[in-house]
C-alpha cells in the first residue's frame, strides 16, 4: 500500500509542479495539451489509488482504443465513438480478464487504499461513522425489503456514471479539436463530471435524500458560472453572481450545521436488577469500547425524571457530536440520571465544559466525576460485562435481522477466553467451540462458542443465560457476541 501511495503521490505532485511552468513556457495549444494529459493521467492515478492495477490496466485499454479511433475518426463520427467508449467502461467487457489479474496479483496490488488520517481522535471518528450508518439505515433497510427501490438506485447510480464518463471524453474531445481556439472554460465540463461521481458515491452510500442535499449545494457554482457567460450588463451580472454566491454560502453552512445536527441513539435498553436502574447503553459505541485515546471517563448525575432528560437529549447528543464526546450510557433511578460519556485523554477542560453545559441545559447542580480508566473498567463493571447488557445486545441484533425481514435462523456467536487449559477442557464437554489461535497468547486461551437458535427473544435470552452460567462455572471470561444468519 505504501509503494502505491508513494508512486500516485508522486505523479500527482510532478503534475501540479509542473502546470505552472507549462502555462507560462508554452503557447495557447501547448497549454491545451499540456492540460488534457495532465486530466487524464489524473484520473489514471485515481483509478491506480482507489481501483488497484488491474482496473488501471483495464481502464487504459479502454482508453487507448476509444483514443485511437477519436484520432483517427473524423469528427462528425466522433459523437458515437464517444458514446461506444461510455459503453466500454460501463459495461467492461474485459470484466473476465480483470478478475484473472486480480487472482493473480497481491492485495498490495489489488485492493482498493482506504487512507485513515484521523490520529489519536479515530475512536471518535470511526463512531461518527456507525451514526451516520445508523441514520440512513431506514433508507439501507429498503434494498432489503423493497426490491423496486434497490433497482431505482442502482439505475440511478449507474445513469449518473454513464453520464459522467460520457461529459469526461466528450469534454476531453472538445479541447483537442479547439486546440488553436483554446479555452479554459472548456475545463468547467469537469467539475460537473466530478460533482456526477461525488452524487452516484452519496446515492450508492446514504441514499436519495442525501444525494439530493448534495446536488442542491453543488448547484450554485454552475449557475453562478452561466451567469457570468450570459449576455446580462456587467452590473447585474456581478450582482446576480454576488447574491447567488451568498445563497450558496448560507445554504452550504445551513447543511453543515445540520449534518452535525443529524445524530442518533441506538440503544440496548433493559433494567438492571442489581443497580435497580433502567439502562441506556449506546450500542454504536459497543465496537470501539476499547481504544487506547478516548479513556477520560466522566458519570454525572441529573436529578431529573426520565421523561425531563429526553427533552434535552437531542441537544447534549449534538453538542456530543460538535466537541468530539461519546455518549456511552445512561442510566435512570431513584436519584435520577447518570449520564455517562467519554471523552479523549487530552480534553480534560473539555469535560469540565460538558459539565457547565450540562448545569445550564438542566438549570441546577450536576455533580460529575471526572477519571482516566484506560482499561475501561468501569464501563465492563456496569455495563459490558452485564448478563443483562449482553443479552440486550444479542437480542437487538437478532431484532435488526426481523426488520430486514431475514426470517432464517440465527447463530449466537460468543467470543471468551480461560486461563487454564483444563477450564478450557471441560468448558468444551458443554458447549462445542472453535480455538482462536491468534487471540490467544501464553496467559489466555480465547475460543468462540456458535449456538444455533430461532429468532424468538425470549429463546435468546434463555440459550445465553445457560451459556453465561456454564461460563461462570468454568472460570471463563465473556469478551463479545455477535449475532449472524
Amino acid at each position: 500500500m505504501k509503494r502505491r501511495i508513494a508512486i500516485a503521490g508522486s505523479l500527482t505532485i510532478l503534475i501540479f509542479i509542473m502546470m505552472p511552468i507549462a502555462l507560462i513556457l508554452l503557447n495557447l495549444r501547448g497549454q491545451g495539451i499540456f492540460m488534457i494529459s495532465a486530466i487524464v493521467s489524473l484520473v489514471y492515478v485515481g483509478i491506480y489509488v482507489f481501483g488497484g492495477v488491474p482496473k488501471l490496466i483495464i481502464a487504459f485499454v479502454y482508453g487507448v482504443i476509444t483514443f485511437i479511433f477519436l484520432y483517427l475518426l473524423k469528427e462528425p463520427y466522433h459523437l458515437p465513438m464517444i458514446i461506444m467508449g461510455t459503453l466500454l467502461f460501463v459495461l467492461n467487457p474485459l470484466s473476465t480478464f480483470e478478475a484473472y489479474l486480480t487472482t493473480k496479483m497481491s492485495d498490495e496490488d489489488v485492493l482498493p487504499i482506504r487512507f485513515s488520517l484521523r490520529g489519536s481522535y479515530w475512536p471518535f471518528f470511526s463512531y461518527q461513522k456507525e451514526m451516520k450508518n445508523f441514520y440512513h439505515l431506514p433508507q439501507a433497510r429498503k434494498l432489503y425489503t423493497k426490491k423496486w427501490y434497490l433497482h431505482l438506485r442502482q439505475v440511478v447510480m449507474l445513469s449518473l456514471i454513464t453520464l459522467g464518463i460520457f461529459l469526461f471524453i466528450s469534454g476531453i474531445n472538445e479541447i483537442a479539436n479547439t486546440l488553436d481556439d483554446f479555452s479554459w472554460f472548456n475545463f468547467f465540463v469537469f467539475y460537473n463530471v466530478i460533482m456526477l461521481f461525488v452524487l452516484a458515491w452519496m446515492l450508492f452510500k446514504k441514499g436519495f435524500t442525501s444525494t439530493f442535499r448534495t446536488f442542491v449545494v453543488a448547484l450554485f457554482l454552475p449557475i453562478i458560472f452561466l451567469v457570468f457567460r450570459s449576455d446580462f450588463p456587467s452590473v447585474l451580472k456581478f450582482s446576480f453572481a454576488g447574491s447567488i454566491f451568498l445563497i450558496g454560502l448560507i445554504v452550504s453552512t445551513v447543511e453543515l450545521i445540520k449534518y452535525y445536527q443529524r445524530v442518533v441513539y441506538d440503544v440496548y435498553h433493559y433494567y438492571d436488577p442489581d443497580l435497580q436502574m433502567e439502562v441506556f447503553a449506546n450500542a454504536l459505541f459497543e465496537p470501539l469500547v476499547y481504544n487506547e485515546s478516548f479513556i477520560l471517563t466522566t458519570h454525572a448525575n441529573i436529578r431529573v425524571s426520565l421523561d425531563q432528560f429526553h427533552k434535552h437529549f437531542k441537544d447534549i447528543l449534538v453538542y456530543a457530536n460538535w466537541f468530539k464526546i461519546i455518549v456511552t450510557a445512561y442510566t435512570s433511578g431513584k436519584d435520577g440520571i447518570h449520564l455517562y460519556a467519554d471523552f479523549h485523554k487530552k480534553d480534560k477542560k473539555r469535560a469540565e465544559k460538558f459539565k457547565t453545559y450540562l448545569e445550564a441545559k438542566f438549570k441546577m447542580e450536576v455533580p460529575m466525576d471526572i477519571q482516566e480508566d484506560p482499561n475501561k473498567e468501569m464501563y465492563e463493571r456496569k455495563f459490558f460485562h452485564k448478563a443483562e447488557y449482553i443479552i440486550a445486545r444479542a437480542q437487538s441484533l437478532a431484532g435488526l435481522l426481523k426488520e430486514l425481514e431475514i426470517k432464517t435462523k440465527i447463530i449466537i456467536s460468543m467470543i471468551v477466553y480461560f486461563e487454564l487449559e483444563e477450564e478450557l477442557e471441560a468448558f468444551s464437554e458443554d458447549y462445542p467451540i472453535t480455538r482462536m489461535e491468534e487471540l490467544s497468547d501464553e496467559a489466555y486461551l480465547t475460543a468462540r462458542v456458535d449456538m444455533p437458535s430461532i429468532n424468538v427473544d425470549y429463546m435468546i435470552e434463555s440459550k445465553i443465560r445457560e451459556l453465561l452460567l456454564s461460563l461462570l462455572v468454568h472460570h471463563g471470561h465473556f469478551v463479545r457476541i455477535s449475532v449472524y444468519y
